[in-house]
């Protein structure tokens, strides 16, 4: 979905702007890993320049940061991804996450024919102050490229990417009164038991790809098609590496909607199909555990769904940008519900200056939290 909608914004609109915000969240844990409470702000500077008739440069690079109160069970960054195959503790704590994101590339439209080439790159840090400490570092590069044909009012475009992701897990005790038990998860409900005791230090190591067809319109209909597939390989440092799991995903979606002057209305409907194997290993030896097979273990077909849309009202002075989403994940049974008012006022010349409030509601089997934000900034 926000990816279709990047790419029309980016490669299709005639619009070249520059956004410049600062945000703040408050509320609360949307489930237990999260915590009873969340907050944090985010600053944001978003780009879109045209170097000429043909040229175009885009670019955003953003600053997170996110304190959790009293999370609980999982220790690793990234739980939606890395599941079934969590690092977890019965203490939790408080946690806080930094992340670093930025993306940019370029675009070029000659002869009617649209290409770009992009580079994608997140780096996360999340750690605790309290035992068990768990300290997490966080990698994920990807390079994307698409080519297509642009008519007056549409352009139909085959876009491709690839990338690198790494996880570092790090679980440190310091009290006095001891450690508690780590444990490597087998699955969904039960742990891995060989491996689940002192093993504090874990690393995900995995690849990246995906392939989408899209129609991007200026103004008109909007459809896509998209395949997105991850794999990774769970370590545990035992003097060695030691793989004990793998993870692969794919992800099978569909967008289709409308793109008007003042709104536009996006669907996207999908499935996620996840396959697990554990590495089950012979006798330790000096040390050396030897592989007697990679046993499939896990499987799970998870549904996706997501409606979004937003409306454009100009006003006397300024403009008022309404935007709403509802989301469906049946992986945790998770709906959530999004709700963000942006007033833009014009300063000066092509200057505006813009404040938001937003709303989001999770809602869960038994149980619902709710979400806050205020943000303020410039554009030109």
């Amino acid at each position: 979905m926000k990816l279709l909608l990047a790419i029309i914004t980016a490669l299709v609109t005639d619009t070249a702007r520059t956004d410049l915000t600062i945000a703040g969240h408050f509320g609360q844990g949307s489930h237990v890993i999260e915590g009873t409470q969340t907050g944090g702000f985010d600053v944001h500077a978003q780009s879109v320049y045209d170097i000429n008739a043909v040229s175009r440069v885009f670019g955003e690079a953003s600053f997170q940061w996110r304190d959790s109160k009293a999370t609980r069970f999982v220790d690793n960054a990234d739980f939606r991804m890395t599941a079934p195959y969590l690092t977890v503790d019965t203490l939790g704590g408080d946690r806080r996450t930094e992340t670093y994101s930025f993306y940019g590339g370029y675009r070029m439209l000659k002869n009617h024919i649209l290409w770009h080439a992009a580079l994608r790159f997140r780096a996360e840090q999340s750690y605790r102050m309290r035992d068990p400490r768990a300290k997490n570092k966080v990698t994920d590069l990807r390079i994307e490229a698409s080519v297509g044909y642009q008519w007056t009012q549409y352009a139909l475009s085959l876009h491709a990417y690839g990338g690198r992701y790494k996880q570092n897990n790090e679980i440190r005790f310091y009290s006095e009164l001891g450690e508690t038990t780590i444990y490597h998860m087998a699955n969904d409900t039960e742990p891995y038991a060989r491996f689940s005791s002192n093993n504090k230090v874990s690393y995900y190591s995995g690849y990246r790809a995906g392939v989408g067809l899209q129609l991007l319109p200026l103004r008109g209909f909007a459809a896509g098609v998209q395949y997105d597939w991850y794999r990774f390989v769970k370590e545990l440092l035992i003097n060695t590496q030691v793989p004990i799991a793998a993870l692969n995903c794919h992800t099978i979606s569909a967008q289709i909607g409308y793109v008007a002057q003042r709104w536009r209305l996006m669907a996207t409907a999908g499935v996620e199909l996840k396959r697990g194997s554990l590495y089950i290993y012979g006798d330790n030896a000096n040390n050396y555990y030897q592989l007697l097979l990679i046993a499939p273990n896990y499987r799970r077909n998870t549904v996706l769904a997501d409606l979004y849309g937003d409306y454009r009202l100009p006003l006397p002075m300024g403009d008022l940008l309404f935007v709403g989403e509802v989301g469906y994940d049946a992986f945790m049974q998770h709906f959530s519900e999004t709700l963000h008012i942006r007033y833009t006022f014009p300063i000066k010349g092509k200057y505006s200056w813009f404040v938001s409030a937003g709303a989001q509601l999770h809602q869960y089997d038994r149980a619902h939290a709710w979400q806050t934000s205020l943000a303020t900034g410039l554009t030109f």
